[in-house]
């Protein structure tokens, strides 16, 4: 979970910078989402990393936190898998990489992935 909180903390600190005001924060940890958003104990190995993210958040004016399935964000499984194909860096898109426009199609009309289904992708139109 440390994984997740230090990309919501990332996430935090480049969205003041280009002056994003109104943000969805969708994780596939509800556990990080709990925590966020219904705190976490003060002994608990995450409790720093809960904290700064609550400080970051409150320089963002709306921010709507939302778990949601892996299968339901292709784009951000996309990425995460192109990401072991790129030197160790933080890697910023201000626009989409053009092996990602399909998946981002399925994501935009409300697609996902089945679970557990090896090797085979199916996607369901939710129109």
């Amino acid at each position: 979970m440390h994984a997740e909180l230090w990309a919501i903390i990332r996430g935090l600190q480049i969205a003041p910078a280009k002056k994003y005001n109104h943000l969805i924060m969708e994780y596939d940890s509800s556990i990080a989402i709990k925590f966020i958003s219904e705190g976490c104990p003060p002994l608990h190995p995450c409790s720093p990393l809960v904290e700064d993210i609550k400080v970051l958040a409150n320089r963002i004016p709306q921010i709507l936190w939302r778990h949601t399935l892996r299968e339901a964000n292709s784009v951000a499984d996309q990425h995460a898998k192109n990401g072991h194909d790129l030197p160790l860096s933080l890697h910023l898109f201000d626009i989409s990489p053009p092996n990602i426009f399909l998946t981002l199609s399925f994501d935009s009309y409300g697609s996902f992935r089945i679970r557990n289904v090896s090797s085979i992708y199916f996607f369901l139109m939710l129109i």
